[in-house]
């Protein structure tokens, strides 16, 4: 006699005995991956890769006595199988399992038998009972699956009247115990919600008031939701693929309808996302989550898009060719950010040289010339020695040479005739570095660049004074009062004793 009434639930449930086995194997082998039937199933549903090869599983929903059109079709899936995957060696397969719900006979058993012999893997029939075990494991995907939305709603207010009800204490049981029992009872609710994803959950505490903590780039979670609590804390929630193909089983989307009113930076900030792919904060838009256990109603809110992980991009070059055609020089330029328009496809490249004298942004659009915008870069931090010998190498730079941006293989992305620096290079940013690397002879510590855009007039005047004085430039300065401090030892006081009568005298 069946464990369930396979009939009845083929007919009350909304999905298919198949979707439901096949759910059942993923819930029990992490590492199974359903194989999608439009792209052609070549007689495998299910499989994972073990340590003696690949375990597969064909699932028929039939549910009750087989008749012999049934079995031709077991019969067309195994041949199909043996065709695709066994005979051209494409796999080497392990086991191979038959599962229906309905349990077969002993003849249709030695069908099975006869069919499947000759190969070197062993092949069997799971039927009601195997079933029936994967179902007392997952019991929650069996009621959702034979019940609908219904039961797990009952199963959720039970959950829910557990976790809900006054924390107890005692001698046996701490409150910190007694939270920790709710905590579970919420935890096995969460676990019923979804058969794809697992939902994981916590609080964080950001570095600082403003920053949202990010996941790190080894997250196994494909969505994240965060709730602001306030003092730099936050809650999440973030979903795990309980399956490789959970993804494709069950993708997860997330529209957005944006609000911003044309004309606005916001919109142009937009445009520009949509164009070249350029990140941007805090757009007023209209989002909703779309499939997995976060499915919801449109919400207002504001959306951000920041750079993602970069992906690697071949090297490019600065070279720069004089009107004789003899090259003045080629530079390695660093990529900084690699955009794509995220309805255009129109790429943006954005490179520094080496030490960020300079930064280049190159967009390109389908069948058109590259454009490029050249300005200044953020040489705050950087060695004062390097930086110099960068800028005096593109300063060298004339009005009838030709700049070009090209690959390792030497082709070129882009060339300008008669390129012309900003003129802040010379006038400051070189003088800065040079007089850093000057003075940088007279010290043990380590002088960096500082940040140019931050430096006001009369600190700049101040360095150029201190490296004149160490370049040999003498400087007088009329004293019409001086206060010195008598050490307290008696060496010391002689000392100053003495330079101060020199002084005094007209000495040096």
């Amino acid at each position: 006699m069946p464990t369930y009434d396979w009939p009845l639930i083929q007919h009350r449930s909304g999905d298919s005995i198949e979707s439901l086995v096949a759910t059942l194997l993923r819930r029990e082998y992490g590492d199974a991956r359903q194989v999608n039937p439009s792209q052609g199933d070549g007689g495998i549903d299910i499989l994972r890769s073990t340590m003696d090869g690949l375990e597969i599983w064909q699932v028929k929903g039939f549910t009750t006595a087989m008749t012999d059109s049934q079995f031709r079709q077991v019969k067309r899936s195994w041949e199909r199988f043996v065709e695709e995957h066994v005979t051209p060696g494409a796999c080497q397969v392990a086991r191979y399992h038959l599962v229906t719900p309905w349990t077969p006979t002993e003849e249709r058993i030695a069908e099975f038998n006869s069919l499947t012999e000759g190969v070197s893997f062993p092949c069997q029939w799971d039927s009601d009972a195997f079933i029936a075990g994967l179902a007392d494991r997952y019991p929650e995907t069996m009621r959702r699956f034979t019940h609908g939305e219904g039961v797990l709603e009952q199963f959720i207010s039970q959950m829910a009247m557990l976790a809900s009800s006054p924390v107890e204490r005692g001698e046996s049981l701490t409150m910190l115990g007694a939270i920790e029992a709710r905590q579970e009872a919420l935890d096995a609710l969460r676990d019923v919600v979804s058969d794809s994803y697992r939902i994981e959950h916590g609080t964080r505490t950001a570095a600082n008031s403003q920053g949202v903590p990010l996941p790190s780039d080894d997250d196994p979670a494909v969505y994240h939701r965060m709730t602001y609590l306030g003092g730099s804390r936050w809650r999440y929630e973030s979903l795990v693929p309980r399956s490789p193909d959970a993804v494709e089983l069950d993708p997860i989307r997330l529209n957005v309808e944006f609000l911003a009113t044309p004309g606005t930076p916001e919109h142009e900030a937009i445009r520009a996302w949509f164009e070249w792919g350029i990140p941007f904060s805090d757009a007023h838009a209209r989002t909703t989550t779309v499939g997995g256990p976060f499915s919801d109603e449109p919400i207002e809110s504001t959306v951000s898009f920041i750079e993602g992980a970069r992906s690697e991009a071949p090297p490019l070059y600065l070279r720069c060719i004089t009107s004789d055609g003899e090259s003045r020089f080629r530079m390695p330029l660093i990529g900084a950010a690699r955009t794509i328009g995220t309805r255009t496809g129109w790429l943006r490249l954005v490179v520094d040289t080496p030490e960020r004298a300079l930064n280049f942004e190159l967009r390109f659009r389908q069948g058109e010339e590259a454009d490029a915008k050249a300005r200044m870069g953020n040489v705050d931090g950087r060695n004062p020695e390097a930086v110099r010998d960068e800028l005096e190498t593109l300063l060298g730079i004339s009005a009838g040479d030709v700049i070009s941006v090209e690959t390792g293989n030497g082709q070129s992305l882009m060339r300008a005739h008669g390129a012309v620096l900003p003129t802040a290079l010379e006038a400051i940013h070189l003088p800065v570095a040079r007089h850093l690397t000057q003075l940088q002879a007279h010290t043990a510590s380590m002088l960096v660049m500082p940040s140019i855009t931050e430096t006001t007039d009369s600190q700049f005047h101040y360095l150029s004074f201190l490296a004149s004085i160490y370049g040999g430039i003498a400087r007088r300065w009329a004293w019409t009062e001086i206060t010195l401090q008598v050490p307290d030892d008696d060496a010391g006081a002689e000392r100053l004793r003495r330079v101060a009568v020199n002084a005094v005298s007209g000495g040096t």
